[in-house]
């Protein structure tokens, strides 16, 4: 094990915790609070907000935003151009592909005297999600569950579902020899 490297252009708060064989590329923002475990590669310009929490072995791609106060897992990439709303909780072994959006309020009342209501979006264990999909609030995408690229994901999507469109609809199964060996703790 050796010390994080932390490229002299990023900038990270003294109160972050950076686990050990974990790169911080150019230009990389990463606020007080952010825990970043071991062996991950934090991307060129990635902004990581108060409180963003990732496991080990953990990819968080270039020019991705975590709006903060997230939990993301071990063995997991959101790749570059993502943006991950406030609250959200992703779990281990999920891939995430360029230009995901998610959302978190089902009411924007930016400039309104009205609360603001999170209702998070939740990605489960193993998860695949391809390019350019957008997830609505309050969603949960399900354990291994594969959404095809371009999608809407407006409800919920069942563990080991392929759903893809506009909306997103359950088209079929993920096949037993594709599913994940491994069982997360519960």
């Amino acid at each position: 094990m050796s010390a994080p490297t932390i490229a002299k252009t990023a900038v990270v708060s003294k109160d972050a915790k950076i686990g050990d064989d974990t790169i911080v590329q150019d230009y990389a923002i990463i606020e007080g609070g952010c825990e970043i475990g071991k062996a991950c590669r934090i991307g060129y310009h990635a902004v990581l907000r108060r409180g963003t929490k990732i496991g080990d072995h953990s990819i968080f791609g270039t020019h991705s935003v975590s709006e903060g106060k997230n939990s993301i897992g071990s063995y997991t990439t959101i790749h570059s151009q993502c943006h991950i709303t406030a609250g959200v909780v992703i779990e281990d072994h999920v891939f995430i592909a360029p230009f995901f959006c998610g959302a978190n309020t089902p009411r924007i009342v930016h400039g309104r005297k009205y609360p603001l209501v999170l209702k998070p979006y939740r990605v489960k264990f193993g998860a695949r999600i391809a390019i350019c999909v957008a997830v609505l609030p309050n969603v949960i995408i399900g354990r291994e569950a594969m959404i095809g690229a371009f999608s809407l994901v407006t409800r919920n999507i069942p563990d080991f579902a392929v759903a893809y469109g506009n909306p997103a609809r359950v088209v079929r199964q993920i096949p037993n020899d594709e599913r994940l060996e491994w069982n997360p703790p519960s």
